[in-house]
């Protein structure tokens, strides 16, 4: 069995229902030669897509094709909505999650579900976590790797992360449209190829140097693309720590006896890159993750382990199906 942990949807029912209470977040779906698109009243535009991103079947039609018997459905960053009103986002989460559920109870051998919360909201955050936890196709949350802005370590996300940690779900972090540096890379994509591995790197960071992990010993965190520049640079982690008191004040070990607490995906776009992955983290800790189904994505995810991987056989099978399944069962505190 294949897992794979990075896997958007936007269901086509779900656009309908979120044109009704919340107009303002909703896309319409364009054709094009390309592809689909969506467009947003704030004028932005996402694609080219395959149908897939809304249509189940297609969906379904394209994880066949590639080999993928599991997706755990998540929100993709433009649906995050961390900008608008509190009010507004709890109601477009809770409506995605119903949504993505909706997939996961028609199709429970197929999918499972990474809900989202309105993290600008403790209130809000906290309801809708509570109903998500209440439902067993909920195996865990996507979130932004901040929110609108603000560092996940910041008081202000403190009660969220005590609630999640007594759930026992895991968290994957994923970036949105507010990545650091955003002002200075609107050209050549940067925003994507720089702006996502280092927002990534941020939050883990942040994580780690406030506390946030060593007051909730239950909470694991799935990082996507790769797992930004973390793996690479955890040994200058360590060392700042050694060195510097800044590191030290909410955080009493080396950061690099927290990186158990994190699993990787292997959205690497490059086999030397995966393997230094395997061999920085362990076999323990990586899964597969596709990115399905933007143009940054591995088109073919499940080729792409086995050929980064083939010299070692004995992990292929930890990295496409165990180490997910690992993940996504709950383990509260």
């Amino acid at each position: 069995m294949t897992i794979d942990i990075h896997a958007h949807t936007v269901p086509e029912a779900f656009i309908e229902e979120l044109r009704g209470t919340v107009p303002e977040a909703a896309p319409r779906i364009v054709r094009e030669d390309d592809g689909w698109w969506f467009e947003y009243g704030s004028g932005r535009r996402s694609g080219p897509i395959p149908a897939g991103m809304f249509d189940t079947e297609a969906r379904l039609a394209d994880m066949d094709r590639l080999g993928i018997q599991v997706h755990a459905l998540s929100v993709p960053p433009p649906h995050f909505h961390y900008r608008l009103a509190p009010e507004a986002a709890a109601e477009a989460a809770r409506l995605h999650n119903a949504a993505m559920l909706g997939m996961a109870r028609a199709h429970p051998e197929r999918f499972v579900v990474l809900g989202h919360l309105p993290m600008q909201s403790e209130e809000h955050a906290l309801a809708e976590l509570a109903r998500l936890v209440a439902d067993p196709a909920v195996v865990g949350l996507e979130l932004g790797t901040n929110v609108a802005g603000v560092n996940l370590g910041d008081p202000a996300h403190d009660a969220v992360w005590r609630a999640i940690d007594a759930a026992g779900l895991a968290v994957v972090l994923h970036p949105g449209a507010d990545v650091a540096g955003a002002d200075r890379m609107h050209d050549h994509y940067l925003h994507n190829f720089v702006g996502n591995p280092t927002d990534t790197t941020i939050a883990a960071g942040s994580l780690m140097f406030s506390g946030v992990l060593s007051r909730n010993r239950a909470l694991r965190f799935g990082l996507l693309h790769g797992g930004g520049f973390l793996p690479y640079q955890i040994g200058r982690f360590d060392h700042g720590w050694e060195v510097r008191s800044e590191p030290r004040e909410q955080l009493d070990v080396p950061p690099s006896t927290l990186l158990d607490r994190f699993w990787f995906d292997t959205l690497t776009h490059d086999a030397h890159a995966m393997r230094f992955l395997l061999e920085r983290v362990g076999p323990d800790r990586l899964c597969l993750g596709s990115d399905y189904p933007f143009d940054m994505a591995d088109a073919d995810p499940v080729a792409s382990v086995r050929a980064a991987l083939d010299e070692r056989p004995e992990v292929i099978e930890r990295v496409l199906h165990e180490n997910a399944r690992e993940l996504l069962t709950r383990r509260p505190a």
